[in-house]
């Protein structure tokens, strides 16, 4: 871990935003158990670092993606139970046993092919969850003798246990019929087969939204971050979110331009009076794109727009003559209310929180700041 940067550009992450946010949408369903979802490098927000605040204060079960992202959190020294949500290959059963992963079984032939690949250099079980297609198409199975099956292979295999059973929802962030047609399917999926430890559906969107009594755990991502999934969501459900990141970057350069001259390549802003332009150290190599052109930062209060082609390394925006070098500026701000805020910041180029999020590089250190915990990380310097 390294604490140096050279660059004045920083995700800020407020890890308490995250705890409150998990113990509110945890009180919503204090008996389900809280699945933190942590793939992607937690939303592009560190996910060692947030998963090891989370399992000091209570949370006991984490999500990812991939074995390489669950893996990595072994290897940072989460002791914690973790899910892969997507399929892994059969022939790396062994390495998901000898971290002791919890993995996801897609079908009867992909049950069989683990099986035939585990081998006895680790004398460890390992867990299973069943995936059941509701409607998403994308992995799982709704053949309910297909599931029966498995199930029946998976318990007659001293080395698997069959731990949970779940699907996703494809719709639960907006005003239709979808998810209680899809929650329906599921619930008379596990009216049928013998059920496991752990039974979950819920995403953010249908953790806020749906009470789902039927399951006993529930997966939460973007909302764990601070984020409603959508806006109907976020007027739909009562649970007070609390938005966990700022980005700021400070001005590197300040330039007097004077009318006809022009700014960035290609040219394609130019002044048309005698204008003042500040150069932030952040561009689209670090998440924020050629199409934030036209957008808007604040400074000192002010709003100010950016100003011709972003750069891969920085960008210009167009303030007020008293802006200085070394001042601050909100490219992203965690109150809601901000013209920054992260839904405002998406909705400027048509995409929606979990990619803004994902997009924003890792060579940009996160600061990171909870209850006695106060440190920057720079995975460039690591």
């Amino acid at each position: 871990m390294s604490e140096r940067y050279y660059r004045d550009t920083l995700v800020h992450v407020d890890l308490e935003s995250i705890h409150h946010n998990y113990k509110m949408i945890g009180s919503k369903h204090p008996d389900k158990t809280f699945i933190a979802v942590v793939k992607a490098d937690s939303y592009g927000l560190g996910s060692d670092k947030v998963a090891h605040y989370l399992s000091e204060r209570g949370v006991g079960y984490f999500a990812v993606a991939t074995l390489d992202e669950a893996i990595d959190l072994r290897m940072h020294g989460i002791k914690d139970k973790i899910l892969v949500l997507g399929i892994i290959r059969p022939e790396d059963i062994n390495k998901a046993i000898q971290h002791r992963i919890a993995i996801t079984a897609q079908g009867i032939e992909w049950v069989k092919e683990a099986k035939a690949h585990v081998d006895d250099k680790y004398e460890k079980e390992v867990w299973i969850h069943i995936k059941v297609n509701t409607g998403m198409n994308r992995y799982g199975t709704k053949n309910i003798e297909e599931i029966k099956e498995m199930i029946e292979e998976i318990n007659t295999f001293e080395r698997f246990i069959y731990e949970g059973i779940f699907s996703h929802l494809t719709s639960a962030d907006m005003d239709n019929e979808s998810t209680e047609m899809e929650m329906s399917a599921f619930k008379n999926v596990i009216g049928q087969v013998e059920t496991p430890e752990y039974v979950h559906i819920q995403n953010s969107a249908g953790a806020l939204c749906y009470d789902g009594d039927f399951c006993n755990a529930m997966r939460i991502g973007i909302s764990l971050y601070g984020y409603y999934p959508s806006p109907f969501v976020e007027s739909t459900s009562s649970i007070d979110l609390k938005p966990a990141i700022d980005l700021t970057a400070k001005v590197a350069a300040v330039h007097n331009l004077k009318s006809g001259e022009s700014v960035s390549y290609g040219r394609t802003y130019t002044a048309e009076s005698d204008e003042t332009i500040a150069t932030l150290p952040i561009g689209y190599a670090d998440g924020f794109i050629r199409a934030r052109t036209g957008s808007k930062v604040e400074i000192n209060g002010h709003q100010c727009p950016v100003v011709g082609r972003v750069c891969m390394d920085s960008v210009m925006v167009k303030v007020p003559a008293d802006v200085k070098v070394g001042d601050e500026a909100y490219l992203i701000n965690k109150n809601p209310d901000s013209p920054q805020s992260m839904d405002i910041y998406s909705d400027y180029t048509e995409t929606i929180p979990y990619e803004s999020l994902t997009l924003l590089s890792k060579r940009i250190p996160r600061y990171y700041q909870g209850e006695d915990v106060h440190f920057v990380y720079n995975e460039v310097l690591k």
